[in-house]
């Protein structure tokens, strides 16, 4: 069976890729991601991504999984904030609006020729945060580790959220819906295939 490595040092990846029962392994890229730029976002996400898979499939054998996100919000990208306080803008700023989060997911797997690059839009509405809502959640949750500095997941996240459109998983950095029928054509047999 062929390695499998996650191209990406992220927890919520990580997390959902476990809930697979595939073994992998995680190697990070090297890339800097602020130099890859495109006036489309959904373009210039789909780039980071490649850039990760290509740069780790460089140095290691297998099945490379990679994946960029951003959460778009009147148009603009929200990447990781650098800090806290660009969180509590950033929260501020998504508050009662209507956001995107694009999700790019690259699958490289040599051996079947598989090369794939697709990305994931998922709608969704952040409800109205009071000044309390925001701080405590900033300084409760990993917030700088987020694009956007939010996560649908744990006990706070799905707070934030009045409804979403699209893919859940999506929202996390890793959708499972476009990933599982690939790693099913590379003859590996994730969770969801077992009896």
């Amino acid at each position: 069976m062929q390695k499998v490595i996650l191209a990406s040092g992220s927890e919520l990846r990580k997390n959902l890729f476990l809930g697979l029962s595939i073994p992998f392994e995680i190697q990070i890229a090297d890339i800097d991601e602020k130099t890859i730029r495109d006036p489309d976002l959904k373009v210039q996400v789909a780039k980071i991504a490649r850039a990760k898979a290509e740069t780790v499939a460089a140095k290691h054998q297998g099945i490379i999984i990679a994946a960029d996100t951003f959460v778009v919000c009147d148009g603009k990208a929200l990447e990781k904030p650098q800090d806290l306080d660009e969180a509590r803008a950033m929260l501020k700023l998504q508050q009662d609006r209507i956001l995107f989060v694009y999700t790019a997911l690259c699958y490289l797997d040599r051996e079947k020729d598989i090369d794939f690059s697709e990305v994931s839009i998922t709608k969704l509405k952040m409800r109205q945060l009071d000044d309390y809502e925001i701080n405590a959640y900033v300084n409760n949750a990993p917030v700088t580790t987020w694009a956007g500095a939010f996560s649908t997941s744990g006990i706070y996240g799905a707070n934030l959220v009045d409804y979403t459109e699209g893919s859940i998983t999506g929202v996390e950095g890793l959708p499972m819906e476009l990933l599982i029928p690939l790693l099913k054509k590379s003859g590996l047999k994730p969770i969801a295939t077992t009896p």
